[in-house]
């Protein structure tokens, strides 16, 4: 039986949270979860919105009746959950974040890229490179900012 391609962003989302909870102490969750809602979620729905609407680069595809506006619900939740991740495993010596941060910018192209396979997504200039420095881009861009800025702070 197949799963409709409209519940995967919901599974993803789901399994990627409860990875979350499993391996990111509860105390972590919470430190980090303020700077994830805005590297994650709100770069995100700003991301859907200028590469989608904007510049037509690409776009998410058969996420309704989960979404509003053309922008799906579950992606910037699932990017959320996965920057609290990256954050919490973020070394913070070089070379070694360059070498994780650059191996997550990697992962999310071959994400990306499964996502176009099973019809969730697509990309209009190319699945390599211009995913690459867009995805490149925002995860040294959330590097530097947050090792920069935040990493021996709380927001509470």
């Amino acid at each position: 039986m197949a799963v409709p391609l409209e519940y995967i962003y919901l599974i993803y989302t789901i399994l990627l949270a409860v990875i979350l909870v499993v391996v990111v102490p509860k105390e972590k969750i919470r430190q980090l979860a303020v700077y994830a809602i805005l590297f994650g979620a709100l770069t995100n729905i700003i991301l859907i919105i200028m590469a989608t609407h904007l510049l037509d680069l690409g776009g998410h595809l058969n996420f309704m009746p989960f979404g509003v506006a053309g922008i799906p619900f579950f992606p910037p939740i699932a990017w959320t959950v996965y920057f609290i991740m990256f954050m919490y495993f973020l070394p913070e010596k070089k070379p070694w974040n360059f070498v994780f941060t650059l191996t997550a910018s990697f992962y999310a192209v071959f994400f990306a890229n499964v996502l176009v396979n099973i019809g969730l997504f697509y990309s209009n200039y190319g699945r390599f490179i211009v995913p690459l420095m867009i995805y490149g881009l925002w995860h040294f861009t959330v590097m530097w900012v947050y090792q920069r800025f935040f990493l021996h702070k709380s927001v509470y």
